[in-house]
């Protein structure tokens, strides 16, 4: 009887990945056939996958009950498909790439027009979803795999009498047990099929650069039309490269990437299970695919922070927190959405004309700081990633963004919130120039106070003797926060939901500069912080000196000696955290969009969505 499958890692690659997927179906074809029973878990352990079933299986049972399943793969079809040799098209169900994508583009569009005009269709007045798998038959037409793909399909069809015990076979030798040496699974697989049906599996087939992208890197014609490389044929196992193919067929991400005007690569990604049920690996997956799909338009740096966001918000539909609605009580650390996925890994493709190669193989991360406790956690975490993405749909490479994206790509699909900062002192800096450029349509996104309040609480950890909010919510570090806010953001000619408004004060520029290049010393950052609240007082005298002239208040913060003294002690040698992360989150705080004034403000000081920030993209 088998309970689980060992899938060793093998290739370093998302090959790895796939043929676990692979593995993974035809699990699911077995136990729904046999016992109607449909619940599968994926797992890590570091050096292999392993598959768990609900119920164990009888491999001897599967070879004689289970019938064939067309669950694994289909042929694909694009305009310039060769027909499959002894084959008509027919009498397959085949993937027709053009009417995918077709669909595809129609529901997008669909998605803008009701973005911009704020409909609400019943559902029957809805375009048709697309297919998930869309661009999946897409990269393989493109790259011209689609005859690989189908003559993979076509092996596995013709021994569809067998399909029985081919899973059997499967089962047996990638059962996790400690009866037979392991690593050389495909071998044991195609011994016990033959022993089950007398015949050999079909014969190996070609290893392409989709399936295997470290063994074929040819970029021109000739390498790209015979799979060759230094005139030596690339071939391997029919069984191996069938559950590849599934795998990357039912479960890859693929997009045409933007890397310069006019020329565009292609980038498959698949999403690493670390530890999730193979229902929810699909769901979240589908989620993307159809409904909010990475752009590949504006770059590979936006593509892949899309990715990290998008899968990030369907996770949290899945986290185990969702079925608490009160702080759980003598829990260490809430799980991250890291420790369900780990992240995902891709190949890029690059273009040579009308052939790919392979440029690079590579692998990136979730955010290890998404980790909710209650219900109530997973709804404000799903509302800051929309503030992300908002952010980061309204930078583009286009518009000379490359290094912020390339910054906020870094942070979002790494493990550390430290790297936040880093991209929060130039993004501070490109805000303040677009709300000074009188031709920017819209002005800036911003991150919300409460998202950086839930950010942040991360650096929370249950051992630890002091907490965020002793910074965060420190009086002295929030005035000198509104301080820098109101002299670069809310300062000069702002956009308002009544229009432009032009303010008493003129912005400061450069300041989250300034003030970071000063995070190697620190009294030379307080001297840097000091010249500029100087500079904030005198210029907060003289207006006001002017408004009461007019019977006027001035409607900004003024910030105290006492407050800056309170600001100080964060600093301080003594404190158990390091004065950094109080810099940091000062430039940080410094450039959002506040919720509410403070305590004592003055009475018109800025609050809410006062700026109007919210309106482009």
């Amino acid at each position: 009887m088998i309970k689980a499958l060992r899938v060793p890692k093998k290739y370093g690659t998302y090959a790895d990945i796939c043929l676990m997927l692979g593995l993974a179906q035809l699990s699911y074809i077995a136990q729904r056939q046999i016992h109607d029973v449909k619940t599968i878990e994926l797992a890590d352990l570091g050096t292999n996958y392993r598959i768990y079933l609900e119920r164990e299986l009888n491999p001897e049972e599967i070879a004689f009950t289970v019938h064939y399943d067309n669950l694994l793969l289909c042929p694909v079809k694009g305009d310039k498909t060769e027909a499959i040799a002894g084959l008509n098209w027919s009498d397959v169900d085949f993937f027709n790439t053009k009417e995918k994508t077709e669909t595809r583009n129609r529901y997008r569009e669909f998605q803008r027009q009701s973005k911009r005009e704020k409909l609400e269709l019943a559902d029957e007045d809805k375009p048709p979803e697309p297919d998930a798998r869309t661009q999946n038959g897409v990269i393989l037409t493109s790259m011209r795999h689609d005859r690989n793909h189908n003559a993979l399909w076509k092996a596995g069809w013709d021994i569809r009498q067998h399909f029985g015990a081919l899973v059997a076979s499967v089962f047996k030798a990638f059962a996790d047990n400690d009866e037979l040496s392991k690593g050389n699974e495909i071998a044991q697989a195609a011994a016990y099929f033959k022993a089950y049906t007398g015949e050999l599996l079909p014969a190996p087939a070609s290893a392409v650069k989709i399936f295997f992208p470290t063994f074929v890197q040819g970029v021109n014609r000739l390498k790209a039309d015979t799979n060759k490389v230094d005139g030596s044929g690339h071939k391997g196992d029919w069984l191996l490269l069938w559950l590849i193919a599934a795998g990357l067929f039912e479960f890859g991400i693929a997009e045409r990437i933007k890397v310069s005007d006019n020329t565009f690569d292609w980038r498959m990604v698949m999403m690493e299970p670390k530890e999730l049920s193979f229902s929810s690996y699909r769901e979240v997956l589908d989620e993307v695919r159809k409904f909010s799909p990475p752009s590949g338009a504006h770059g590979v740096a936006r593509f892949d922070a899309e990715m990290s966001i998008g899968l990030s918000q369907q996770l949290l539909k899945h986290h185990p927190a969702k079925f608490v609605n009160q702080l759980p009580r003598q829990r260490s650390r809430s799980p991250s959405i890291k420790e369900m996925v780990s992240g995902f890994s891709g190949t890029h493709f690059g273009s040579k004309g009308q052939v790919y190669g392979v440029k690079e193989v590579f692998s990136l991360g979730l955010p290890d700081w998404i980790r909710p406790e209650t219900a109530e956690d997973i709804k404000n975490y799903r509302k800051l990633l929309d503030e992300h993405l908002a952010i980061v749909r309204s930078l583009s490479i286009d518009e000379g963004n490359g290094e912020l994206l390339n910054a906020y790509r870094d942070f979002i699909t790494g493990n550390e919130l430290n790297q936040f900062f880093r991209f929060n002192i130039s993004y501070s800096d490109y805000i303040v120039r677009q709300l000074a450029d009188p031709k920017a349509k819209y002005a800036p996104r911003r991150f919300s106070q409460e998202a950086l309040d839930i950010m942040t609480r991360s650096f929370d950890k249950a051992d630890q003797k002091w907490s965020i909010k002793d910074i965060t919510q420190n009086k002295g570090f929030l005035r000198i926060a509104r301080a820098i806010n109101s002299a670069t953001v809310y300062a000069g000619k702002i956009k308002t939901k009544e229009g432009t408004v032009e303010l008493d004060w003129q912005r400061t520029y450069g300041l989250a500069q300034r003030l970071s290049n000063q995070l190697g010393s620190k009294q030379d950052f307080i001297t840097e912080l000091s010249a500029f609240l100087t500079s904030y007082d005198n210029e907060n005298v003289r207006i006001s000196e002017q408004l009461l002239k007019d019977n006027k208040s001035l409607r900004r913060v003024w910030v105290t000696n006492e407050d800056l003294e309170e600001f100080l002690v964060l600093l301080d040698d003594g404190q158990p955290f390091k004065w950094s992360l109080v810099a940091n989150l000062l430039l940080a705080y410094g450039y959002t969009k506040w919720k509410k004034p403070l305590e004592g403000e003055p009475e018109g000081a800025p609050a809410g969505d006062e700026d109007n920030t919210d309106e482009g993209e």
